[in-house]
């Protein structure tokens, strides 16, 4: 009688364990596009991820060019992957023994290392490397994840650049966030919260979606809508600070009359990776 009562006991703890890991999982990724300037932080901390990314790659396009200066379209082909990709901020929110805590990440769409919009030219340092006083935040990048990692690459179906979804920024900063679960540095279970300078594609929502039902991660995002009022004071103020890294290496001298007054964004449109090209070095 005893035996018998034990193998109920198992079985009952057994069906309780299905349904708390039943209710476990997270819930679906909740987005919210974002059209008006002002709306809560979501401009500022994309501002900041931007500006986290643009400030060690102006230091390293200085020492690309090594005092040269550059042409009208070697320094569209480096400014094109700042001005088009997608620039996201997230905040993972956790408890430790009662404690609120909580994480930044920032990261950007594309390849780990830019394209220095000249053909043959390398870098003679990584731009990785000017990465050295960003404070507490971190910055995601591609990197290897572990074997155990359920946070894959989605490619869509029909998508003309299906390998480079790995690069997604999206992406990135939750395998990032994996890593930091798998590694002990911060627990699984707690709350996510992106802004991001475009609406996540399918691939990118996959793969927050995959943390979210892994990790138990409630995740939800903000995104600027394209073209909105909200989008396009970003992009003003990322666009002038590209043009203010072009006058800097053309010793502030630089001959605006015959360039275009709209965003680069206007012109060549938003991509959430960049596509490969002169002087690019692979990951």
């Amino acid at each position: 009688m005893k035996h018998r009562y034990g193998l109920f006991g198992a079985y009952l703890l057994a069906i309780g364990l299905l349904f708390a890991s039943a209710w476990s999982v997270a819930g679906p990724v909740l987005k919210r596009r974002v059209d008006a300037v002002g709306t809560g932080s979501v401009n500022a901390r994309i501002l900041a991820s931007f500006q986290t990314h643009i400030r060690p790659a102006q230091e390293w396009y200085v020492t690309v060019l090594d005092g040269g200066t550059p042409s009208t379209a070697q320094f569209a082909a480096f400014s094109r992957q700042f001005a088009t990709a997608t620039f996201v901020s997230f905040t993972y929110e956790y408890s430790v023994n009662g404690r609120s805590m909580q994480r930044v990440y920032h990261a950007r769409s594309g390849h780990n290392e830019p394209n220095t919009g000249m053909a043959g030219v390398r870098a003679p340092r990584s731009y990785r490397s000017f990465f050295t006083h960003q404070g507490a935040d971190i910055v995601a990048w591609h990197d290897a994840r572990p074997n155990t990692s359920t946070v894959t690459v989605s490619p869509v179906p029909g998508d003309n650049f299906p390998q480079q979804r790995k690069r997604d920024a999206e992406l990135k900063v939750a395998q990032r966030i994996e890593r930091d679960i798998l590694a002990g540095r911060v627990p699984a279970g707690g709350q996510l919260y992106g802004f991001s300078s475009q609406e996540p594609c399918a691939s990118c929502e996959a793969a927050l979606q995959a943390l979210s039902d892994r990790r138990n991660i409630t995740v939800r995002v903000s995104f600027l809508g394209f073209g909105s009022a909200a989008y396009t004071a970003f992009d003003r103020l990322r666009h002038q600070h590209l043009t203010s890294i072009e006058v800097a290496v053309n010793g502030g001298q630089l001959n605006l009359l015959n360039q275009s007054a709209e965003s680069p964004a206007a012109r060549v449109g938003v991509a959430c990776i960049d596509t490969p090209g002169d002087g690019e070095v692979a990951d």
